[in-house]
């Protein structure tokens, strides 16, 4: 049974509504969505996008919504942000919520994230956009630095894979898109578990897309440099895109354009599409 209240969201005028579990492995989330539901979109598909609260997740989420799809803004921490995106999606005649869910308890996180997307209609979509990415030497590497690397980048992905299997109506066609990384094609020196849970990531998406065939494609986008660091300077960017082979960096559009393929088509699955402009070759 669920226990709520509802209030409204002081800096958004977004309803809120906090959801917890009565058994304590479930958890706790929040969820922030529209009051109204414009008549249009009751019946609507729906988005879920993890990590969508900032960055490439929310370009991911507002270009989801720019196709005509109710969007499920995952976030961390990032509460303002997330309501923000809410409000552009909103702002185009769709549904949003955004939930906080922590992902290093992913198999809660993933259940607690599908109970709010019910409340927007019928999924068809899941975006694996959430990523942890830290980089520690191997001298400093510790259990609960890998621990929430796997949890993050590799267990949610499989318990929202799972979630999403269950919801999915019979008949309906589903896409499931994990973003990787382009590093798991020329693994560096740095970022070692990192690498190693996308790597994982990769091998996953293949076994997801047998398993879940022929109702639901699985596949993965692996973006190079799409959005700079926020702390980076500008002519550090441009350095950097002379290792790349295009000579530029890329943008969330690039990105986003694949995910779109990735949509439309329904003869591929089990692909990891890597768009870095060559970066990895």
């Amino acid at each position: 049974m669920l226990r709520c209240a509802a209030n409204v969201c002081a800096l958004t005028g977004i309803w809120w509504v906090r959801v917890m579990e009565q058994t304590p492995e479930a958890g706790a989330v929040m969820a922030c969505g529209a009051g109204a539901v414009p008549a249009a979109s009751v019946a609507r598909s729906v988005a879920v996008v993890t990590g969508a609260g900032r960055r490439v997740g929310a370009a991911i989420a507002i270009f989801l919504a720019g196709r005509g799809l109710n969007v499920v803004v995952h976030y961390g921490a990032s509460a303002d942000a997330a309501n923000q995106v809410v409000s552009e999606i909103e702002a185009l005649g769709l549904r949003a919520a955004a939930v906080s869910a922590d992902l290093r308890d992913p198999r809660a996180a993933a259940e607690a994230i599908f109970r709010v997307a019910r409340g927007l209609g019928d999924v068809s979509v899941l975006i694996n956009s959430a990523s942890v990415f830290r980089d520690v030497p191997l001298p400093e590497v510790d259990v609960e630095h890998c621990a929430e690397h796997v949890s993050v980048n590799l267990l949610a992905p499989i318990f929202l894979a799972q979630q999403f299997q269950r919801q999915l109506k019979s008949g309906t066609m589903g896409r499931i898109i994990n973003i990787l990384d382009w590093r798991i094609h020329r693994p560096g020196a740095d970022h070692l578990v990192y690498t190693a849970t996308k790597s994982a990531l990769a091998s996953v998406t293949k076994t997801l897309a047998q398993q879940l065939a022929p109702q639901v494609t699985v596949n993965a986008v692996a973006p190079g440099a799409v959005l700079p660091p926020e702390d980076r300077p500008d002519w550090h960017q441009q350095r950097a895109a002379q290792r790349i082979p295009l000579r530029r960096s890329g943008t969330p559009s690039d990105l986003t354009a694949a995910i779109g393929y990735l949509l439309d088509a329904d003869f591929v699955t089990g692909e990891v599409l890597t768009v870095s402009g060559g970066e990895e070759l």
